[in-house]
């Protein structure tokens, strides 16, 4: 056992996409669409839905309880429930920027006063009380490089396509 943490996303897929060529509003057929269609549907529907939902995990952390403790102060308040947490892109670049600061000043006071590690049986190997420890700092790289490859996906264009939500369990 032990604290596993997910950050989700849930996409809406339509079979058009909306777009501009040559300065013209235009649809655009969604591969994306058709391929969901084909593999995700109960066969023998008799009407295709004009919306598919696809949800998925496109960041996982492993007792990592400093971005966890982020999430639960930041976005929910300190209630911490194993409850669905709503997260913005805003709320991503802010966690990213902070992982950024901590991971070039390498400052132990700093990562206690932005980011500190927290107490929980489930939250440490063997559990204890929170340390700043090596594993600490490769969280924080780990966090640090995947919120930069998704940050690069979901822009500030697109970023109403997306419906991003953190969940922790133990």
């Amino acid at each position: 056992m032990g604290l596993d943490m997910y950050l989700n996303v849930r996409e809406n897929v339509t079979e058009y996409n909306y777009g501009k060529a040559q300065g013209t509003a235009v649809r655009i057929k969604s591969p994306k669409y058709d391929t969901l269609i084909s593999t995700t549907t109960i066969k023998g529907m008799k009407e295709i839905p004009l919306i598919v939902t696809t949800e998925y995990t496109v960041i996982y952390w492993r007792k990592a309880n400093q971005i966890h403790g982020w999430f639960v102060d930041n976005l929910a308040d300190g209630v911490d429930i194993q409850q669905r947490i709503p997260v913005s892109r805003d709320n991503l670049v802010k966690l990213l920027d902070t992982c950024s600061i901590l991971l070039d000043t390498r400052s132990i006071e700093l990562a206690w006063e932005l980011l500190p590690p927290m107490d929980g049986f489930f939250f440490q190997t063997g559990g204890g009380p929170a340390q700043l420890n090596e594993g600490y700092w490769l969280d924080l790289q780990h966090a640090h490089e995947e919120l930069s490859k998704l940050l690069e996906q979901i822009t500030e264009e697109n970023k109403w396509d997306y419906n991003l939500e953190y969940q922790a369990s133990w």
